[in-house]
């Protein structure tokens, strides 16, 4: 039988309401605390006001990101397993959590009907030269312009998980020709997909690839994956839409691409550098748009996660496999 066990939620990112629901959504006898620090931006720790200390050191799962404590054992001492409020988590120092035991899961699909929407608008505000219309408009000029409609492109996504199988879905009902690009393509096509291929061949793909989505992952076999050789391959004009990590292309070899007009493109919502600070170059790259991302930023996000949270607390107690596990889950405490 499971004992009593404390969820402290640790992040503004989830707030009062979807606190409350979570509450009210785990099984009886876990409690549900709220000490919300403030989320930076690029990462980094944060200092812990005084009032919240007890309330994360009683805490057996934590609600948020590890990367924001200097010293997590002794900010919480008795937790077993991190609810990382990312999808992403290559800033988590996973080799510290693995030689303490404690467990770590991910919010991935949390936002991924948001992103997906997102990149359907980058997609089409870039196709449809959005830009240029704003522009006229706070100029007062009536402009009209022709441009090429997405049906009848040729779309990859580079990734499969929660947000690249949206994004495929999506993508063929605007009648887009879809491939995705997948770590293990024996899995086969997500939904939308007209064909599926390994990682080693997408520069096979990206030669006639009109529209590339980034979806993916950062690990070691992804860094820079779109580099100088993977933007020369794309036919002139195609379009980029990164909505993953910022360490998936290598910017230099972006910038000149869109300088030197190779490029029709690019919307970039994940930046090297978050913030991006005002000095970057890559504000007035000519065809980049940049949203500060923002595509993860839906009103519905923290109530997912609280279900998510939820979902995985009552299947962790009850001995179920949670979902998104990326470090493994020690057993839950067990009452005397």
């Amino acid at each position: 039988m499971a004992g009593p066990l404390t969820v402290a939620v640790a992040t503004r990112i989830v707030d009062e309401p979807a606190a409350r629901l979570l509450a009210e959504a785990v099984p009886e006898g876990v409690t549900v605390t709220y000490a919300p620090l403030d989320y930076r931006d690029g990462g980094g720790a944060v200092d812990v006001p005084d009032q919240w200390r007890s309330l994360l050191a009683a805490a057996d799962v934590l609600v948020g990101f590890a990367e924001q404590f200097a010293d997590l054992g002794a900010v919480a001492p008795r937790l077993r397993w991190i609810h990382h409020c990312g999808a992403g988590y290559e800033r988590v120092d996973l080799e510290g959590l693995a030689s303490r035991g404690i467990g770590l899961v991910n919010a991935a699909g949390a936002g991924a009907d948001g992103i997906a929407e997102f990149v359907v608008l980058a997609m089409l505000s870039l196709a449809r030269d959005a830009g240029a219309h704003h522009r006229a408009q706070q100029e007062r000029r009536w402009v009209r312009t022709a441009t090429k409609e997405l049906r009848g492109r040729r779309l990859t996504v580079l990734g499969a998980g929660e947000i690249g199988s949206r994004v495929c879905r999506l993508g063929a009902a605007l009648g887009l020709d879809v491939t995705c690009v997948r770590d293990r393509p024996a899995l086969g096509a997500p939904t939308g997909a007209r064909r599926v291929v390994g990682q080693p061949s997408l520069h096979e793909v990206l030669c006639s690839t009109d529209v590339l989505v980034l979806a993916a992952p950062l690990t070691k076999r992804t860094e820079h994956v779109v580099g100088a050789d993977a933007l020369a391959a794309l036919p002139p004009g195609a379009l980029l839409v990164n909505v993953a990590r910022a360490g998936l292309v290598d910017h230099d070899a972006l910038v000149a691409a869109l300088s030197d007009g190779r490029l029709g493109g690019a919307w970039l919502d994940v930046l090297p550098e978050e913030p991006l600070p005002p000095t970057s170059p890559l504000w007035d790259v000519p065809g980049l748009a940049i949203s500060s991302h923002n595509a993860v930023a839906v009103r519905s996000y923290p109530s997912n996660v609280a279900r998510q949270v939820a979902a995985g607390v009552t299947d962790w107690l009850a001995g179920r496999p949670v979902a998104h596990v990326v470090l493994p889950l020690p057993a839950p405490p067990v009452s005397p």
